[in-house]
């Protein structure tokens, strides 16, 4: 699944080529890719694209609509889901499920092999508002993370992943941040908030570093150009269960935390005592 330095790849890509275009035509033909209450794609249909930005996961496209109004269309990648700029004429592609059709008959189109992505259509504030993403590790100060993690139990590989707490980090680099933090991923929430100042700082140099290099290409998360990250040839320990740790030489362990496979290391990442709440 596109996380945040995939997904930040793709809107740099999109706010170079997108910006000032005015959209003539929009189609979506997967219904089910709509989200509740959300306007139809062709609602979109004689504004001019303003900007591309990201929240969190999501792709914002702003829109300045046709009488003038603030039109924002929101996209989730989910697992498979890409986006491709493409001549007039262009031949169709398999999973091919939104086109939108700018005046010079250039295409930005929406390909989603396992369609769990979603369009979300309307108003910029009522849009933002339901999509309840919460700030990004590049948004957030190590005080907000240590108040939001104060009290809870849960494993913070658990809470790293839930977007209302802190948006844009999934699987691959909870995994990434925590083994460059020495954060075992059950370490529960109150505890590791103690030193939620190193956790945002690893997620950050990660996040960084994978931004740099496009992204991490495990399977399907292709860049605009439909070329692939490069991250996966620097992870850490996501993967590589059985190897050695790059750090200490120790063997890579996986585990499933909240139903993920987790990849940490014994050595570098102590577990936490048993019975500490803290």
């Amino acid at each position: 699944m596109p996380e945040l330095p995939e997904v930040e790849t793709i809107v740099r890509a999109l706010a170079g080529a997108v910006p000032g275009r005015r959209v003539v035509r929009a189609r979506l033909t997967a219904p089910d890719l709509y989200r509740s209450r959300s306007h139809r794609v062709d609602w979109l249909r004689g504004g001019r694209v303003r900007a591309v930005e990201r929240l969190g996961k999501a792709i914002l496209f702003r829109i300045d609509g046709a009488r003038g109004d603030d039109r924002l269309l929101a996209v989730h990648l989910g697992m498979t889901g890409r986006f491709a700029i493409v001549p007039a004429g262009a031949a169709r592609e398999r999973h091919l499920h939104a086109r939108i059709v700018f005046e010079d008959g250039t295409e930005l189109r929406y390909h989603d092999a396992r369609r769990f992505g979603f369009f979300h259509i309307g108003p910029s504030a009522r849009v933002i508002a339901a999509l309840g993403i919460a700030p990004d590790p590049f948004q957030m100060d190590a005080g907000t993370l240590a108040v939001r993690l104060a009290g809870r139990r849960a494993p913070v590989k658990a809470l790293l992943l839930d977007q209302r707490l802190i948006s844009g980090i999934g699987n691959i680099y909870a995994d990434e941040a925590l083994h460059r933090a020495r954060m075992h991923p059950l370490t529960p929430g109150a505890r590791a908030g103690l030193r939620a100042g190193a956790l945002l700082e690893a997620a950050r140099d990660v996040l960084a570093r994978a931004i740099r290099a496009g992204g991490t290409t495990l399977r399907d998360y292709r860049r605009v150009d439909g070329s692939g990250g490069r991250f996966q040839r620097r992870l850490a320990v996501y993967g590589r269960g059985g190897e050695a740790c790059p750090r200490c030489g120790a063997r890579i362990r996986r585990t499933v935390v909240a139903g993920r496979g987790t990849h940490f290391c014994p050595r570098c990442q102590r577990p936490p005592r048993r019975g500490s709440g803290r």
